[in-house]
Protein backbone atom coordinates (compact mmCIF):
# COMPACT_ATOMS: atom_id res chain seq x y z
CA UNK A 1 0.00 0.00 0.00
CA UNK A 2 1.59 3.20 -0.82
CA UNK A 3 1.71 6.16 1.30
CA UNK A 4 -1.03 8.66 2.25
CA UNK A 5 0.88 12.04 0.20
CA UNK A 6 -0.37 14.86 2.83
CA UNK A 7 0.42 17.95 0.12
CA UNK A 8 0.54 21.66 2.12
CA UNK A 9 0.97 25.29 1.71
CA UNK A 10 4.42 26.25 0.58
CA UNK A 11 5.49 28.44 3.09
CA UNK A 12 7.69 30.98 3.39
CA UNK A 13 9.18 34.55 4.69
CA UNK A 14 6.13 37.27 4.39
CA UNK A 15 7.45 38.66 1.15
CA UNK A 16 6.88 35.55 -0.18
CA UNK A 17 4.01 34.32 0.75
CA UNK A 18 2.65 37.90 0.00
CA UNK A 19 3.38 37.30 -3.64
CA UNK A 20 1.82 33.97 -4.12
CA UNK A 21 -1.59 35.23 -2.35
CA UNK A 22 -1.13 38.47 -4.76
CA UNK A 23 -0.84 41.01 -1.88
CA UNK A 24 0.28 44.33 -0.96
CA UNK A 25 3.87 45.64 -2.51
CA UNK A 26 5.15 42.03 -2.71
CA UNK A 27 3.72 41.04 -6.72
CA UNK A 28 5.76 44.39 -7.99
CA UNK A 29 9.04 42.69 -7.37
CA UNK A 30 8.02 40.02 -9.50
CA UNK A 31 7.34 40.26 -13.58
CA UNK A 32 3.79 38.55 -13.12
CA UNK A 33 1.39 35.94 -10.71
CA UNK A 34 2.52 32.38 -11.24
CA UNK A 35 -1.17 30.97 -12.69
CA UNK A 36 -1.44 33.88 -14.89
CA UNK A 37 -1.83 32.59 -18.38
CA UNK A 38 -1.54 35.95 -19.81
CA UNK A 39 2.12 36.44 -17.60
CA UNK A 40 2.86 33.17 -19.30
CA UNK A 41 2.20 34.24 -23.08
CA UNK A 42 4.02 37.55 -22.33
CA UNK A 43 6.95 35.66 -21.18
CA UNK A 44 7.22 32.65 -24.51
CA UNK A 45 6.60 36.29 -26.88
CA UNK A 46 9.54 37.38 -25.02
CA UNK A 47 12.00 34.43 -25.41
CA UNK A 48 10.63 33.58 -28.61
CA UNK A 49 12.14 36.59 -29.90
CA UNK A 50 15.71 36.17 -28.26
CA UNK A 51 15.83 32.49 -29.46
CA UNK A 52 16.26 31.97 -33.15
CA UNK A 53 17.62 28.48 -34.39
CA UNK A 54 21.34 28.77 -33.76
CA UNK A 55 20.18 30.49 -30.02
CA UNK A 56 18.19 27.16 -29.32
CA UNK A 57 20.89 24.99 -30.75
CA UNK A 58 23.25 26.57 -28.08
CA UNK A 59 21.04 25.55 -25.69
CA UNK A 60 20.36 21.99 -26.66
CA UNK A 61 23.83 21.10 -27.10
CA UNK A 62 23.86 21.84 -22.99
CA UNK A 63 20.99 19.64 -22.15
CA UNK A 64 21.34 16.16 -21.57
CA UNK A 65 17.84 13.94 -22.02
CA UNK A 66 16.89 11.20 -19.26
CA UNK A 67 14.66 9.21 -22.08
CA UNK A 68 14.32 8.67 -25.54
CA UNK A 69 11.17 10.77 -25.44
CA UNK A 70 12.73 13.59 -23.74
CA UNK A 71 15.78 13.21 -26.74
CA UNK A 72 12.80 13.78 -29.03
CA UNK A 73 11.12 16.77 -27.55
CA UNK A 74 14.17 17.96 -27.34
CA UNK A 75 14.77 17.46 -31.27
CA UNK A 76 11.41 19.08 -31.78
CA UNK A 77 12.28 22.00 -29.61
CA UNK A 78 15.30 22.71 -32.41
CA UNK A 79 13.52 22.40 -34.96
CA UNK A 80 10.17 24.20 -34.26
CA UNK A 81 11.05 26.17 -31.15
CA UNK A 82 9.55 26.70 -28.15
CA UNK A 83 10.08 27.11 -24.34
CA UNK A 84 11.35 25.85 -20.89
CA UNK A 85 10.57 25.12 -17.15
CA UNK A 86 13.52 25.50 -15.34
CA UNK A 87 14.22 24.68 -11.51
CA UNK A 88 17.64 23.60 -10.12
CA UNK A 89 19.37 22.20 -6.61
CA UNK A 90 22.38 21.98 -5.38
CA UNK A 91 24.25 18.16 -5.87
CA UNK A 92 23.18 16.73 -2.67
CA UNK A 93 24.39 12.94 -1.87
CA UNK A 94 21.86 10.36 -3.70
CA UNK A 95 19.87 13.11 -4.84
CA UNK A 96 19.41 14.75 -1.40
CA UNK A 97 16.29 15.76 0.55
CA UNK A 98 12.82 14.92 -0.60
CA UNK A 99 12.11 18.86 -2.05
CA UNK A 100 15.04 17.95 -4.68
CA UNK A 101 12.52 15.47 -6.57
CA UNK A 102 9.78 17.85 -5.24
CA UNK A 103 10.85 20.45 -7.68
CA UNK A 104 11.54 18.62 -10.25
CA UNK A 105 8.33 16.62 -10.43
CA UNK A 106 6.64 20.22 -10.83
CA UNK A 107 8.56 21.02 -13.07
CA UNK A 108 7.49 18.46 -14.93
CA UNK A 109 4.05 18.81 -14.57
CA UNK A 110 3.98 23.01 -15.47
CA UNK A 111 5.91 21.98 -18.42
CA UNK A 112 3.15 19.86 -19.33
CA UNK A 113 0.74 22.49 -18.09
CA UNK A 114 2.30 25.20 -20.08
CA UNK A 115 2.98 23.28 -23.52
CA UNK A 116 -1.00 22.63 -23.74
CA UNK A 117 -1.76 26.05 -22.69
CA UNK A 118 0.58 28.68 -25.09
CA UNK A 119 0.70 25.19 -28.22
CA UNK A 120 4.39 25.01 -28.53
CA UNK A 121 6.78 22.68 -26.86
CA UNK A 122 7.78 22.99 -23.50
CA UNK A 123 10.93 21.55 -22.42
CA UNK A 124 11.28 20.75 -18.19
CA UNK A 125 14.74 21.19 -17.30
CA UNK A 126 16.85 20.66 -14.13
CA UNK A 127 19.87 22.84 -13.40
CA UNK A 128 22.65 21.11 -11.49
CA UNK A 129 24.17 23.75 -9.39
CA UNK A 130 27.36 21.71 -9.66
CA UNK A 131 29.52 25.07 -8.90
CA UNK A 132 28.33 25.35 -5.68
CA UNK A 133 31.58 24.90 -3.63
CA UNK A 134 29.76 23.97 0.36
CA UNK A 135 30.33 20.61 0.94
CA UNK A 136 28.97 20.45 4.18
CA UNK A 137 25.92 21.10 2.76
CA UNK A 138 25.94 17.71 0.45
CA UNK A 139 28.04 15.81 1.87
CA UNK A 140 25.30 13.62 4.04
CA UNK A 141 22.37 11.78 3.26
CA UNK A 142 19.58 11.53 6.36
CA UNK A 143 17.57 8.79 6.68
CA UNK A 144 15.00 6.62 9.52
CA UNK A 145 16.61 3.83 10.85
CA UNK A 146 13.52 1.33 11.37
CA UNK A 147 15.85 -1.24 12.90
CA UNK A 148 17.32 1.47 15.70
CA UNK A 149 14.72 4.00 15.16
CA UNK A 150 15.27 7.40 14.56
CA UNK A 151 17.07 9.69 11.66
CA UNK A 152 20.75 8.50 10.76
CA UNK A 153 23.00 10.65 8.91
CA UNK A 154 25.31 8.94 6.88
CA UNK A 155 28.69 11.55 5.59
CA UNK A 156 31.39 11.12 2.61
CA UNK A 157 35.19 12.16 3.90
CA UNK A 158 36.20 15.40 3.08
CA UNK A 159 39.65 14.98 1.23
CA UNK A 160 40.26 18.24 -0.21
CA UNK A 161 39.87 21.98 2.67
CA UNK A 162 39.39 23.41 -0.22
CA UNK A 163 35.83 25.34 -1.25
CA UNK A 164 36.19 23.36 -4.73
CA UNK A 165 32.99 23.09 -6.75
CA UNK A 166 31.22 20.03 -6.62
CA UNK A 167 31.93 19.75 -10.32
CA UNK A 168 35.71 19.47 -9.04
CA UNK A 169 35.32 17.36 -5.89
CA UNK A 170 35.62 14.02 -6.03
CA UNK A 171 33.57 11.61 -3.93
CA UNK A 172 36.13 10.29 -2.23
CA UNK A 173 37.19 6.28 -1.04
CA UNK A 174 34.75 5.90 2.23
CA UNK A 175 31.44 6.25 -0.50
CA UNK A 176 31.72 2.58 -0.76
CA UNK A 177 31.23 1.67 2.46
CA UNK A 178 28.45 5.17 2.80
CA UNK A 179 26.94 2.93 -0.02
CA UNK A 180 26.48 -0.17 1.78
CA UNK A 181 25.62 1.04 4.99
CA UNK A 182 23.05 3.32 2.86
CA UNK A 183 21.75 -0.18 1.08
CA UNK A 184 21.28 -2.07 4.40
CA UNK A 185 19.36 0.61 6.07
CA UNK A 186 17.12 0.85 2.58
CA UNK A 187 16.72 -2.84 1.98
CA UNK A 188 14.66 -2.47 6.06
CA UNK A 189 12.21 -1.00 3.47
CA UNK A 190 11.69 -3.04 0.31
CA UNK A 191 13.30 -4.27 -2.37
CA UNK A 192 16.70 -2.36 -2.85
CA UNK A 193 18.73 -4.09 -5.20
CA UNK A 194 17.61 -1.82 -8.07
CA UNK A 195 17.87 1.59 -6.19
CA UNK A 196 21.29 0.66 -4.57
CA UNK A 197 22.69 -0.29 -7.93
CA UNK A 198 22.28 2.80 -9.74
CA UNK A 199 23.67 4.96 -6.97
CA UNK A 200 26.74 2.23 -6.69
CA UNK A 201 27.28 3.03 -10.65
CA UNK A 202 26.96 6.45 -9.71
CA UNK A 203 29.28 6.87 -7.04
CA UNK A 204 32.73 5.53 -7.45
CA UNK A 205 35.38 7.05 -5.29
CA UNK A 206 36.72 8.58 -8.42
CA UNK A 207 33.63 10.35 -9.38
CA UNK A 208 32.87 13.79 -9.34
CA UNK A 209 29.83 15.03 -6.03
CA UNK A 210 27.99 16.52 -9.16
CA UNK A 211 29.36 14.16 -12.05
CA UNK A 212 27.41 11.37 -9.36
CA UNK A 213 24.64 13.54 -8.31
CA UNK A 214 23.43 14.27 -11.54
CA UNK A 215 23.80 10.66 -13.05
CA UNK A 216 21.69 9.01 -10.18
CA UNK A 217 19.17 12.17 -10.85
CA UNK A 218 19.02 10.87 -14.81
CA UNK A 219 18.18 7.39 -13.56
CA UNK A 220 15.70 8.16 -11.38
CA UNK A 221 13.77 10.45 -13.77
CA UNK A 222 14.23 7.67 -16.33
CA UNK A 223 10.45 7.47 -17.02
CA UNK A 224 9.62 11.36 -17.47
CA UNK A 225 11.01 13.27 -20.37
CA UNK A 226 13.45 15.20 -18.49
CA UNK A 227 16.38 17.43 -19.43
CA UNK A 228 19.43 17.66 -17.44
CA UNK A 229 22.17 20.85 -17.25
CA UNK A 230 25.46 21.11 -15.42
CA UNK A 231 26.17 24.20 -14.88
CA UNK A 232 29.88 23.87 -15.43
CA UNK A 233 29.05 22.01 -18.53
CA UNK A 234 31.27 23.90 -21.10
CA UNK A 235 28.68 23.96 -23.44
CA UNK A 236 26.83 26.29 -21.08
CA UNK A 237 29.43 28.02 -20.36
CA UNK A 238 30.45 29.18 -23.34
CA UNK A 239 26.80 29.74 -23.98
CA UNK A 240 26.89 31.83 -21.03
CA UNK A 241 30.02 34.30 -22.18
CA UNK A 242 28.49 37.31 -22.74
CA UNK A 243 26.84 37.36 -19.00
CA UNK A 244 29.87 36.89 -17.21
CA UNK A 245 31.51 39.55 -19.44
CA UNK A 246 28.52 41.84 -19.00
CA UNK A 247 29.06 41.19 -15.45
CA UNK A 248 32.99 41.95 -15.22
CA UNK A 249 32.30 44.90 -17.36
CA UNK A 250 29.30 46.36 -15.07
CA UNK A 251 29.86 44.94 -11.98
CA UNK A 252 29.42 48.23 -10.47
CA UNK A 253 26.70 49.37 -12.09
CA UNK A 254 24.66 46.06 -11.40
CA UNK A 255 25.70 46.41 -7.11
CA UNK A 256 23.86 49.82 -7.39
CA UNK A 257 20.77 47.55 -9.08
CA UNK A 258 20.41 44.85 -6.58
CA UNK A 259 21.22 47.56 -3.61
CA UNK A 260 18.33 49.55 -4.69
CA UNK A 261 16.45 46.87 -5.46
CA UNK A 262 16.81 45.30 -1.82
CA UNK A 263 16.17 48.97 0.29
CA UNK A 264 13.08 49.27 -2.36
CA UNK A 265 12.35 45.98 -1.00
CA UNK A 266 12.80 47.23 3.29
CA UNK A 267 11.11 50.31 2.48
CA UNK A 268 7.91 47.97 1.46
CA UNK A 269 8.08 45.70 4.72
CA UNK A 270 10.20 42.81 3.49
CA UNK A 271 13.87 41.74 3.97
CA UNK A 272 16.18 40.96 1.30
CA UNK A 273 17.04 37.29 1.19
CA UNK A 274 20.54 37.59 0.43
CA UNK A 275 22.87 40.43 1.27
CA UNK A 276 24.41 42.84 -1.74
CA UNK A 277 28.01 42.94 -0.49
CA UNK A 278 30.02 45.95 -1.36
CA UNK A 279 32.31 45.89 -4.15
CA UNK A 280 31.77 42.43 -5.02
CA UNK A 281 31.77 41.00 -8.24
CA UNK A 282 28.67 38.57 -9.03
CA UNK A 283 31.71 36.42 -10.36
CA UNK A 284 33.72 33.85 -8.39
CA UNK A 285 37.11 32.84 -9.44
CA UNK A 286 37.96 29.13 -9.61
CA UNK A 287 41.85 29.41 -8.43
CA UNK A 288 44.10 27.34 -6.94
CA UNK A 289 42.46 27.83 -3.73
CA UNK A 290 39.26 27.00 -4.78
CA UNK A 291 36.08 28.76 -5.72
CA UNK A 292 36.29 32.92 -4.79
CA UNK A 293 34.76 35.51 -5.00
CA UNK A 294 35.76 38.79 -6.90
CA UNK A 295 36.12 42.20 -4.84
CA UNK A 296 37.20 45.13 -6.62
CA UNK A 297 40.65 46.54 -5.12
CA UNK A 298 42.37 49.50 -6.52
CA UNK A 299 40.30 49.61 -9.36
CA UNK A 300 41.23 46.30 -10.48
CA UNK A 301 39.62 42.62 -9.15
CA UNK A 302 41.32 40.72 -6.17
CA UNK A 303 40.46 36.64 -5.46
CA UNK A 304 41.88 37.39 -1.39
CA UNK A 305 42.32 34.12 -0.96
CA UNK A 306 44.79 33.28 -3.95
CA UNK A 307 46.10 36.40 -3.96
CA UNK A 308 45.53 36.82 -7.40
CA UNK A 309 45.07 40.41 -8.95
CA UNK A 310 43.20 41.56 -12.45
CA UNK A 311 43.03 44.50 -13.71
CA UNK A 312 39.63 44.79 -15.95
CA UNK A 313 41.29 44.20 -19.19
CA UNK A 314 42.60 41.68 -17.41
CA UNK A 315 39.55 40.01 -16.07
CA UNK A 316 37.76 39.76 -19.29
CA UNK A 317 40.59 38.28 -21.10
CA UNK A 318 40.50 35.81 -18.39
CA UNK A 319 36.77 35.18 -19.01
CA UNK A 320 37.15 34.95 -22.56
CA UNK A 321 40.25 32.48 -22.31
CA UNK A 322 38.25 29.91 -19.87
CA UNK A 323 34.34 30.63 -19.17
CA UNK A 324 34.56 27.16 -17.30
CA UNK A 325 36.82 28.91 -14.62
CA UNK A 326 34.20 31.37 -14.15
CA UNK A 327 30.81 30.79 -12.30
CA UNK A 328 27.86 33.63 -11.22
CA UNK A 329 27.10 34.02 -7.66
CA UNK A 330 23.43 33.40 -6.49
CA UNK A 331 22.09 36.52 -8.05
CA UNK A 332 23.58 35.95 -11.32
CA UNK A 333 22.96 32.09 -11.69
CA UNK A 334 19.11 32.71 -12.73
CA UNK A 335 20.23 35.52 -15.06
CA UNK A 336 22.27 32.60 -16.79
CA UNK A 337 20.05 30.22 -17.00
CA UNK A 338 17.76 32.67 -18.62
CA UNK A 339 20.41 33.97 -21.15
CA UNK A 340 21.41 30.27 -22.19
CA UNK A 341 17.79 28.63 -22.41
CA UNK A 342 13.89 30.40 -23.29
CA UNK A 343 12.90 30.01 -19.46
CA UNK A 344 9.25 30.52 -19.07
CA UNK A 345 9.04 30.00 -15.43
CA UNK A 346 11.65 28.85 -12.69
CA UNK A 347 10.38 26.04 -10.21
CA UNK A 348 11.51 27.83 -6.93
CA UNK A 349 11.60 26.61 -2.77
CA UNK A 350 11.11 29.45 -1.18
CA UNK A 351 14.22 31.13 -0.32
CA UNK A 352 14.80 30.81 -3.96
CA UNK A 353 11.57 32.73 -4.73
CA UNK A 354 12.85 35.67 -2.28
CA UNK A 355 15.98 36.16 -3.89
CA UNK A 356 13.71 36.26 -7.46
CA UNK A 357 12.59 39.61 -6.00
CA UNK A 358 15.99 41.31 -5.87
CA UNK A 359 17.13 40.94 -8.67
CA UNK A 360 14.07 41.78 -11.46
CA UNK A 361 16.17 44.84 -12.79
CA UNK A 362 19.46 42.91 -13.14
CA UNK A 363 17.57 40.32 -15.43
CA UNK A 364 16.66 43.73 -16.89
CA UNK A 365 20.35 44.53 -17.73
CA UNK A 366 21.00 42.16 -19.61
CA UNK A 367 17.83 42.81 -21.96
CA UNK A 368 15.84 39.64 -20.55
CA UNK A 369 12.56 39.52 -18.83
CA UNK A 370 12.33 37.50 -15.39
CA UNK A 371 10.79 34.72 -15.37
CA UNK A 372 7.31 33.39 -14.16
CA UNK A 373 8.73 32.83 -10.06
CA UNK A 374 6.52 29.53 -9.80
CA UNK A 375 6.14 27.63 -5.82
CA UNK A 376 7.24 23.70 -6.11
CA UNK A 377 5.45 21.39 -4.77
CA UNK A 378 5.31 20.95 -0.71
CA UNK A 379 4.39 17.64 0.69
CA UNK A 380 4.80 14.96 3.18
CA UNK A 381 4.84 11.18 2.38
CA UNK A 382 2.62 9.45 5.42
CA UNK A 383 3.56 6.07 5.72
CA UNK A 384 0.96 3.55 6.86
CA UNK A 385 2.26 2.43 10.36
CA UNK A 386 2.79 6.85 11.10
CA UNK A 387 -0.82 7.37 9.77
CA UNK A 388 -2.13 5.36 12.15
CA UNK A 389 -0.29 6.01 15.15
CA UNK A 390 -1.34 9.84 14.20
CA UNK A 391 -5.05 8.91 14.49
CA UNK A 392 -4.57 6.80 17.74
CA UNK A 393 -3.07 9.76 19.37
CA UNK A 394 -5.56 12.60 17.53
CA UNK A 395 -2.45 14.24 16.23
CA UNK A 396 -1.98 16.04 13.01
CA UNK A 397 1.30 16.34 11.30
CA UNK A 398 2.00 19.66 12.12
CA UNK A 399 1.43 18.59 16.08
CA UNK A 400 4.70 16.66 15.54
CA UNK A 401 7.22 19.65 14.85
CA UNK A 402 7.83 20.26 18.95
CA UNK A 403 9.78 18.25 20.43
CA UNK A 404 8.94 14.54 21.66
CA UNK A 405 8.86 15.03 25.62
CA UNK A 406 6.14 18.13 24.64
CA UNK A 407 4.39 15.79 22.62
CA UNK A 408 4.15 12.98 24.84
CA UNK A 409 3.35 15.50 27.59
CA UNK A 410 0.65 16.88 25.56
CA UNK A 411 -0.78 13.22 24.91
CA UNK A 412 -0.92 11.95 28.29
CA UNK A 413 -2.67 15.50 29.07
CA UNK A 414 -5.47 14.73 26.84
CA UNK A 415 -5.32 10.94 28.02
CA UNK A 416 -6.61 12.39 31.96
CA UNK A 417 -9.62 11.15 32.80
CA UNK A 418 -12.11 14.91 32.27
CA UNK A 419 -13.14 14.35 36.33
CA UNK A 420 -9.71 14.02 36.96
CA UNK A 421 -8.63 16.97 34.71
CA UNK A 422 -11.49 18.69 36.40
CA UNK A 423 -10.68 17.40 39.96
CA UNK A 424 -6.95 19.30 39.59
CA UNK A 425 -7.93 22.15 38.11
CA UNK A 426 -10.58 23.08 41.09
CA UNK A 427 -7.92 22.07 43.33
CA UNK A 428 -5.71 24.85 41.87
CA UNK A 429 -8.45 26.96 41.94
CA UNK A 430 -9.49 26.17 45.63
CA UNK A 431 -6.28 26.96 46.77
CA UNK A 432 -5.85 30.27 44.84
CA UNK A 433 -8.94 31.09 46.23
CA UNK A 434 -8.90 30.14 49.85
CA UNK A 435 -5.28 31.64 50.04
CA UNK A 436 -6.60 34.77 48.69
CA UNK A 437 -9.46 35.15 51.26
CA UNK A 438 -6.99 34.33 54.14
CA UNK A 439 -4.18 36.47 53.06
CA UNK A 440 -6.87 39.50 52.52
CA UNK A 441 -7.74 38.89 56.66
CA UNK A 442 -4.06 38.33 57.52
CA UNK A 443 -3.57 41.74 55.85
CA UNK A 444 -5.25 43.49 58.53
CA UNK A 445 -3.84 41.85 61.42
CA UNK A 446 0.01 41.96 60.64
CA UNK A 447 0.90 43.08 56.53
CA UNK A 448 4.50 41.27 57.29
CA UNK A 449 2.97 37.48 57.22
CA UNK A 450 1.20 38.30 53.68
CA UNK A 451 4.43 37.39 52.00
CA UNK A 452 4.56 33.65 54.09
CA UNK A 453 1.27 32.81 53.70
CA UNK A 454 2.10 33.39 49.58
CA UNK A 455 5.01 31.57 49.87
CA UNK A 456 2.39 28.67 51.70
CA UNK A 457 -0.06 29.00 48.92
CA UNK A 458 2.88 28.47 46.10
CA UNK A 459 3.83 25.43 47.99
CA UNK A 460 1.09 23.94 48.16
CA UNK A 461 0.45 24.64 44.35
CA UNK A 462 3.46 23.44 43.73
CA UNK A 463 2.26 19.79 46.20
CA UNK A 464 -0.87 19.97 43.67
CA UNK A 465 1.13 20.04 40.78
CA UNK A 466 3.94 17.04 41.65
CA UNK A 467 0.58 15.25 41.90
CA UNK A 468 -0.83 15.75 38.41
CA UNK A 469 2.49 14.82 36.83
CA UNK A 470 2.50 11.49 38.95
CA UNK A 471 -0.20 11.06 37.32
CA UNK A 472 0.80 12.05 33.72
CA UNK A 473 4.26 10.14 34.30
CA UNK A 474 1.62 7.04 34.90
CA UNK A 475 -0.19 7.59 31.79
CA UNK A 476 2.96 7.90 30.02
CA UNK A 477 4.31 4.38 31.23
CA UNK A 478 1.18 3.15 29.93
CA UNK A 479 0.87 4.36 26.58
CA UNK A 480 4.49 3.58 26.01
CA UNK A 481 3.90 1.64 23.00
CA UNK A 482 2.13 4.00 21.60
CA UNK A 483 4.57 7.15 22.26
CA UNK A 484 6.97 4.67 20.87
CA UNK A 485 4.94 4.76 17.36
CA UNK A 486 4.32 8.67 17.68
CA UNK A 487 8.20 8.64 18.04
CA UNK A 488 8.88 6.71 14.96
CA UNK A 489 6.17 8.39 13.21
CA UNK A 490 7.94 11.80 13.86
CA UNK A 491 11.23 10.88 12.83
CA UNK A 492 9.56 10.11 9.24
CA UNK A 493 7.18 13.59 9.36
CA UNK A 494 9.16 15.79 11.57
CA UNK A 495 12.44 14.64 11.89
CA UNK A 496 14.14 16.82 14.91
CA UNK A 497 11.21 19.09 14.23
CA UNK A 498 11.94 19.96 10.81
CA UNK A 499 10.01 19.47 7.81
CA UNK A 500 10.33 15.88 6.20
CA UNK A 501 11.10 17.28 2.51
CA UNK A 502 13.86 19.61 3.73
CA UNK A 503 15.79 16.12 5.37
CA UNK A 504 15.06 12.42 4.50
CA UNK A 505 15.56 10.74 1.23
CA UNK A 506 13.68 9.47 -1.09
CA UNK A 507 15.41 6.48 -1.85
CA UNK A 508 13.53 4.23 0.97
CA UNK A 509 10.05 5.53 0.14
CA UNK A 510 10.96 4.05 -3.34
CA UNK A 511 12.32 0.72 -2.36
CA UNK A 512 8.71 0.48 -0.03
CA UNK A 513 6.35 1.91 -2.18
CA UNK A 514 7.71 1.01 -5.88
CA UNK A 515 8.80 3.41 -9.04
CA UNK A 516 5.23 4.43 -9.30
CA UNK A 517 5.75 6.54 -6.24
CA UNK A 518 6.91 9.35 -7.99
CA UNK A 519 3.81 8.95 -10.87
CA UNK A 520 1.67 9.02 -7.50
CA UNK A 521 3.64 12.32 -6.15
CA UNK A 522 3.59 14.27 -9.66
CA UNK A 523 -0.25 13.90 -9.81
CA UNK A 524 -0.49 15.61 -6.68
CA UNK A 525 1.74 18.78 -7.82
CA UNK A 526 -1.04 21.55 -8.51
CA UNK A 527 0.20 23.34 -11.44
CA UNK A 528 -3.39 24.58 -12.58
CA UNK A 529 -3.55 27.79 -14.22
CA UNK A 530 -6.36 30.30 -13.55
CA UNK A 531 -8.98 30.94 -16.02
CA UNK A 532 -8.97 34.04 -18.38
CA UNK A 533 -11.54 35.50 -16.78
CA UNK A 534 -9.55 36.10 -13.50
CA UNK A 535 -7.90 38.44 -15.27
CA UNK A 536 -10.15 40.24 -17.56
Amino acid sequence: MNPRIQVLPLRGSPLVEDYLAGRGAAPSFYRGRPRNPAAFRAKLEEVSGRFDRAARERAAAALRPTSAGAAERLRRFVEEGGAVVTTGQQTGLFTGPLYTVHKILTAIRLAEELERELGVVVLPVFWSASEDHDLDEVDHVDTVDRTRGGVVRLSVEHLDPRPLPMSDTSVGPNVEFVVSKFGQIVSQYGDVDKWITSIQDAYRPSATMAGAFLDVVENLFSGFDLLLTDAADPALKAASLPVLLGEAEHARDHETLLMDTTERLERAGYDGQVAVLSDAANLFWHGPRGRERLHRVDGGWEAREARRRFTDAELRAAIRADPVAFSPNVFLRPVVESFVFPTLAYVAGPGEAAYFAQIGPLFEAFGIRMPIVFPRMSAVLVPEEADAALAEAGLEIADLRPPMHEIAQRIARERVPAEMAEGFAALRSSIVAGYAGLMNDVAAVDPTLVNALGAERNRALLGAGDAEQKVLRQIKRRDAGLLRRIEAARAHLYPGGIPQERVLNVFPYLAAYGPNLLRDLAAQADVALEPAAVHA
